[in-house]
């Protein structure tokens, strides 16, 4: 069978014409226990000191809840998207400072530094002296240069006899460059002459001597007329060496021709003192 099926009709709730008014509520106890806890919690911190726990309860209850959402709001306001200020470049400012340079101490200093005993009170203080400032410097600077002008002037009051007309801003050349050389290392201390030559014959030796001689006498001769004060001459020692004899000649006297000869100092070194005229036999 076929069941058919239709539309229910719908079914109207019956709506009272006149509502009924509600009945008030009284009110509550509660409340008014809470008043009353109140007034006598103030009664009771005017005589006496005020309680902790209330403090707190009244803190708590008067704190207003965090309002997440408008905290929310409030920074979506201030964002105000990305500035170019943050975008720019930062600037560094790099500082460079030059080193330090610090005195080292003596070797004495650090020995007694690293010693294991006291500083005794009598020991010196050594104080360097401290680098003086920009005109001490200047003063240094030209003390230098006298003194460098000075050693120039005495150089050259020495070499002024080795110097011609032609080679006095050029100086000495050739045999006067040599001669200078030569002083200039004896006056250094140097013992032998660098032109001194140890082997030629004799006679040559003496005519170089003797040529030297009347060279020096000859300019000394000319000074003194002109006026000119040179400098004093060195005496020189003259050195008596002991002949040294071949081996196995005799030790007193002098051998030659087959015969031995005999000076009166060899006989007198040999005899002894004379003795006197006067003896046993004078006394008599």
């Amino acid at each position: 069978m076929a069941i058919l099926l239709g539309k229910r009709k719908r079914v109207e709730p019956k709506v009272e014409n006149a509502k009924k008014p509600k009945p008030k509520q009284a009110p509550e106890p509660a409340d008014d226990a809470e008043d009353l806890k109140a007034i006598f919690a103030r009664a009771f911190e005017a005589k006496f000191k005020p309680l902790d726990g209330a403090k707190k309860s009244e803190a708590r209850a008067q704190a207003p809840e965090p309002a997440v959402e408008e905290e929310k709001d409030e920074e979506e306001d201030d964002w105000e998207g990305i500035s170019e200020e943050e975008d720019a470049p930062k600037v560094e400012v790099v500082e460079h400072t030059g080193p330090v340079h610090r005195e080292r101490a003596d070797k004495s200093e650090l020995k007694a530094f690293m010693s294991s005993k006291p500083p005794s009170s009598a020991a010196p203080a050594t104080n360097k002296p401290t680098k003086a400032g920009g005109d001490n410097g200047e003063e240094g600077e030209g003390e230098a240069m006298n003194l460098k002008n000075d050693l120039a002037l005495q150089r050259l009051l020495k070499e002024s006899h080795l110097l011609d007309a032609n080679d006095i801003l050029s100086g000495p050349t050739g045999k006067s460059r040599h001669k200078a050389t030569d002083m200039r290392l004896q006056a250094l201390g140097s013992k032998k002459s660098i032109l001194h030559q140890e082997k030629m014959p004799m006679s040559h030796r003496k005519g170089i001597v003797a040529k030297a001689a009347a060279k020096e006498s000859k300019r000394r001769q000319e000074a003194k007329e002109n006026g000119i004060i040179l400098e004093k001459p060195t005496m020189k020692k003259v050195e008596h060496k002991k002949r040294e004899r071949g081996v196995g000649g005799p030790d007193v006297g002098r051998f030659s021709g087959g015969t031995l000869r005999l000076s009166k100092a060899d006989i007198a070194s040999i005899s002894g003192p004379s003795r006197g005229s006067c003896g046993k036999r004078g006394r008599r």
